[in-house]
């Protein structure tokens, strides 16, 4: 498959002006603006502002030959040169901010919910990675187990699930549904009565995160991060485990 490098040049940095300017001046040669703005499909005036960007970064340069002006692009191993000195500048930058990132958050009026949606088996793998990203003490969850069984491959779950150590995050799950495996240590199941009716998904918490997943169709995942609602979840979850245990120790 022929690489897209008109994708390729704007997802390293250029904008896509620019781009095209670039490659049509490389596969024209040396070349007036008004023949590179043709080839490129551009207005003379967008292409010529793109040139001058272009100078800057150092991958087009301009002569004169009589009384015509002439641009020229840059070989293409002047273009990875450029390309590379970028990435290196973005990976500093992105160590700055995140050694700022603190200040950053003061600067945010109230806490606000944060929320991200996820579909497929990005809704999962997503989950799955947040929960290892946070590595909390402690993670809540309310799940049936029927559904995770029946309707998410077994090879992806194998695969997200070794992000998650027992060890480290101590879990508790109300569960619907079947038992298919012995119970890992740390980790702790209750059922729930089945006449507190009946659901298709997961909820997990885990930190000041909530995570609500549905099975039914194509995977959804939907994160919300706040702390008050994380807080509200938890108090109602320990409720219904305390519940669930008593209704299993009753006759």
């Amino acid at each position: 498959m022929a690489t897209d490098i008109l994708k390729l040049f704007t997802s390293l940095g250029l904008s896509a002006t620019e781009s095209k300017v670039y490659l049509a001046s490389l596969s024209l040669g040396p070349n007036s603006v008004q023949e590179i703005a043709k080839k490129a499909k551009l207005s003379r005036t967008s292409a010529y502002a793109a040139i001058e960007v272009l100078q800057q970064r150092g991958l087009m340069s301009t002569f004169e030959r009589g009384k015509k002006r002439f641009f020229a692009a840059e070989e293409p191993e002047n273009a990875l040169a450029h390309f590379r000195g970028y990435v290196k500048q973005m990976e500093h930058q992105i160590d700055v901010l995140q050694r700022a990132l603190p200040e950053v958050k003061m600067m945010a009026g109230g806490e606000r919910p944060a929320v991200r949606f996820y579909e497929g088996d990005e809704a999962i793998r997503s989950l799955f990675h947040d929960v290892d990203r946070l590595k909390p003490s402690f993670m809540y969850e309310v799940a049936n187990l029927d559904d995770v069984a029946e309707m998410l491959d077994p090879k992806l779950l194998e695969e997200t699930r070794r992000l998650l150590d027992p060890a480290r995050t101590r879990t508790r799950i109300l569960y619907r549904g079947a038992l298919r495996k012995k119970p890992r240590e740390h980790v702790e199941f209750c059922e729930l009565p089945k006449a507190l009716g009946d659901f298709h998904g997961d909820i997990w918490i885990y930190g000041n995160h909530i995570a609500f997943v549905t099975f039914l169709g194509k995977p959804v995942t939907v994160i919300i991060e706040n702390r008050a609602f994380a807080e509200t979840a938890k108090v109602l979850f320990e409720a219904a485990w305390d519940l669930s245990r008593v209704q299993k120790k009753s006759p």
